[in-house]
């Protein structure tokens, strides 16, 4: 059998998929996991990397709508994801991450299932407490999230795909809502200051020049609020995707082990010499 040149491969994909959507299908709205890497090793493609992009799509998950239009939009995305094929079965890594975040991040687990988990910041006083000391110098990006949800997906026997998303659109929302408490304050300003000018002045163009002097300053002043909380919140959901992208780098060479919180090196006293 002649081979094909690759510059045929997206013409001959492209073909094959114009007749799958007008014939009959075989294979029906799903297909099986084993029939699908049965179908794969036909054509000879590597079952491994089959079976971890079947791993990779099933570790994607359908976040709630947060909303990405008008002003959420341009201020920023409401969820920061990462996910990578790491060393360990599900069981093993969520039972570490178990161990690791309570004590480093100081979140806590609010849902489980068997293969996902979502944590919360610690909303107690102790907790802000500690967060707002930090730790070996760290910040802890991790506190403003809404929500980390922890997925840990099965590739095979030793290997599982990992993956961390970070519900951010708390933070993203309070920038809208502050953005629009100054814009509603200019308006009040604006509408504050028409009435002495409309009673006190008699040249209506001065009143026109004034007030449209004040609205370009109130516009401006909202612009620039807009743009400083805007940048302030990408930064934040810049840090929390650098630290979920650390925690996937500690759990690829296995260190999600936790050291010794403040609070325990406190109580510990110091270190015999």
């Amino acid at each position: 059998m002649r081979d094909l040149p690759r510059t045929a491969l997206e013409r001959v994909l492209a073909r094959a998929s114009e007749l799958q959507n007008t014939e009959p299908s075989e294979l029906g709205d799903t297909i099986s996991e084993a029939r699908l890497v049965e179908i794969a090793r036909e054509v000879g493609l590597d079952v491994q990397h089959v079976r971890q992009a079947i791993a990779e799509e099933r570790a994607q998950i359908t976040m709630p709508d947060a909303g990405s239009g008008g002003m959420l939009a341009g201020i920023g995305p409401g969820v920061v994801s990462a996910q990578r094929t790491v060393p360990g079965t599900p069981e093993q890594l969520l039972r570490d991450l178990d161990a690791f975040l309570p004590r480093t991040e100081y979140l806590v687990a609010v849902r489980r299932t068997a293969d996902r988990v979502i944590w919360e910041p610690r909303r107690d006083p102790l907790g802000n407490f500690f967060r707002s000391l930090g730790s070996g110098g760290r910040r802890f990006d991790l506190v403003r999230v809404d929500q980390l949800v922890v997925s840990a997906t099965r590739v095979d026997d030793t290997r599982s795909v990992l993956r961390f998303d970070a519900v951010v659109d708390g933070a993203r929302r309070s920038v809208r809502t502050a953005t629009l408490g100054v814009a509603g304050a200019g308006v009040l300003v604006l509408g504050f200051a028409a009435v002495p000018l409309l009673f006190l002045t008699v040249v209506p163009q001065v009143v026109v020049v004034i007030m449209a002097l004040l609205a370009a300053i109130a516009a401006g002043v909202t612009w620039l609020c807009w743009r400083t909380m805007a940048r302030t919140f990408r930064t934040m959901a810049g840090r929390v995707q650098q630290r979920i992208e650390s925690l996937l780098d500690e759990a690829q060479q296995g260190r999600l082990q936790a050291s010794p919180t403040l609070l325990e090196k406190m109580l510990q006293g110091p270190s015999p010499l």
